[in-house]
């Protein structure tokens, strides 16, 4: 199907021009998804007095919601790979659609984990990952700008999407209200069509390189199933390293989102304020993506040692979360997890790009967005279960923020161990032995071919 559609072929990434509409299509991607995601906790009160389960039971609806989201990722970048994105996100559309739908007449809650966790969730990576992955393709020099932009639709639609679904749960209920969403989640056919297909020299280069006609017909399910998935990448220590990374951070992401507004409310909070401190979370999440963005670009530190630092604010902001009584304080502290969350998501497909080239860019996202969804799976869950055992939210609040804080030791070791190799082997590179195999006349880091992913963070070091 892919391969019928006349596509636009780059020497390298055209950071501009067309791209800008596929930004939009990320923007508005972000908006909806990710923001209907973090909004959801919104619906949590209700779902748990309709069908009369705890909270740690009422929890799987948004965390199988999310989990398939990213766990979708896998297969979704290898479909990306055969049918194109444009397709792969008009039909994750139509997906999203019918789960919301279908949630509108449920009974049960195990039937509830199948449409609005199951099968919108599903829709939802559908549309997700190959909105990153054209951002990525469409950009180079300017793609922490970009991405930013991009992934600000997430703090704008948590912002927004947060107080209008406690409006229409409060005149429609929140059966009612899930018909109108299944209206928004359609519109993601309009966000598809506005993926353009590009193809980048990079492009032919790494189909020359991985096809050999006479292993193919004799490859079995297995091995074809790996190399449309590019398995291959988890060879890349600084790849597996940074999944692994992400995973301890997806837990205090996805227990702040599903549990914030329930917690509020257990505190004292009027539906209106608990729902509102979602949005408080968004819009700062929104410029911190936009301000990150631009400000990452500006070249004035190393990327990983930046998102060091905002891992530790992030973590610290969430242990310091129970601590907040009052409606002020906690305004505050969601606006400081806002702003650091924000930071951290805008620099996770930059890093993919560095570790695992443009060309293999569909995969890696597919990747780690996939294993994070073990993460979102559990995470939630296990803090409704703590506030099942404790009678708060304290604990919880508490293990989330410490699997942040756990994430930033790993991301530090990581980035010495980078600096360690840069600043052992940059003199080698420079030698004379160096010289007269790589010519230094019109030859760039972008043309030789590595590869180990660590060779060429060293060539691009003042990347990340």
């Amino acid at each position: 199907m892919a391969n019928n559609i006349a596509v636009h072929c780059y020497s390298e990434a055209p950071d501009g021009g067309w791209g800008w509409f596929v930004v939009l299509g990320s923007f508005l991607s972000h908006a909806f998804i990710i923001g209907s995601y973090k909004s959801f906790g919104v619906f949590f009160p209700y779902l748990q007095e309709a069908f009369g389960q705890d909270a740690a039971a009422t929890a799987w609806v948004s965390s199988i919601m999310g989990a398939v989201l990213l766990f979708g990722s896998l297969p979704v970048g290898a479909l990306c790979n055969v049918f194109g994105c444009r397709a792969v996100v008009m039909t994750g559309s139509l997906l999203a659609t019918t789960g919301l739908l279908s949630s509108m007449f449920v009974t049960s809650l195990p039937v509830m984990y199948l449409t609005a966790g199951f099968i919108t969730g599903l829709g939802f990576s559908f549309m997700y990952t190959p909105c990153i992955t054209m951002v990525g393709r469409y950009f180079k020099r300017r793609l922490a700008l970009a991405n930013g932009i991009a992934m600000s639709g997430s703090g704008a639609g948590s912002f927004a999407l947060a107080p209008v679904f406690q409006l229409l749960i409060d005149n429609y209920g929140w059966r009612g209200s899930l018909f109108i969403v299944a209206g928004v989640a359609l519109q993601g056919c309009v966000i598809g069509a506005l993926l353009r297909p590009i193809q980048l020299k990079a492009d032919i280069h790494e189909k020359k390189a991985t096809h050999i006609p006479s292993r193919e017909a004799n490859d079995g399910l297995i091995a074809r199933l790996c190399g449309a998935l590019d398995l291959s990448l988890f060879k890349m220590p600084y790849f597996t390293i940074f999944n692994i990374i992400m995973m301890f951070l997806s837990i205090g992401f996805s227990i702040t989102f599903i549990h914030l507004v329930k917690y509020a409310r257990t505190v004292g909070l009027e539906p209106q304020q608990a729902a509102f401190l979602s949005s408080v979370v968004g819009i700062s999440d929104c410029v911190a993506r936009l301000g990150y963005g631009w400000f990452s670009n500006l070249g004035l530190y190393p990327l990983l040692r930046g998102f060091v630092v905002c891992s530790v604010c992030c973590g610290l902001s969430l242990v310091f979360l129970p601590f907040a009584q009052t409606y002020p304080s906690m305004v505050v502290c969601c606006l400081f997890i806002g702003v650091f969350v924000g930071c951290l998501n805008t620099k996770i497909t930059v890093f993919l790009v560095e570790f695992c080239g443009v060309e293999r860019l569909a995969s890696a996202v597919g990747i780690a967005f996939g294993v994070r969804g073990f993460s979102i799976l559990f995470g939630p869950p296990l803090a409704g279960y703590l506030y099942d055992v404790t009678g708060n939210y304290n604990v919880s609040f508490y293990f989330a923020g410490g699997t942040v804080l756990c994430s930033s030791l790993m991301t530090s070791a990581l980035e010495a161990h980078r600096t360690r190799n840069v600043q052992r082997q940059k003199p080698d590179m420079l030698g004379s032995e160096k010289s007269n195999e790589i010519p230094q006349s019109n030859v760039t880091a972008d043309e030789i071919d590595f590869g180990d992913s660590k060779d060429l963070l060293i060539i691009r070091e003042t990347s990340v």
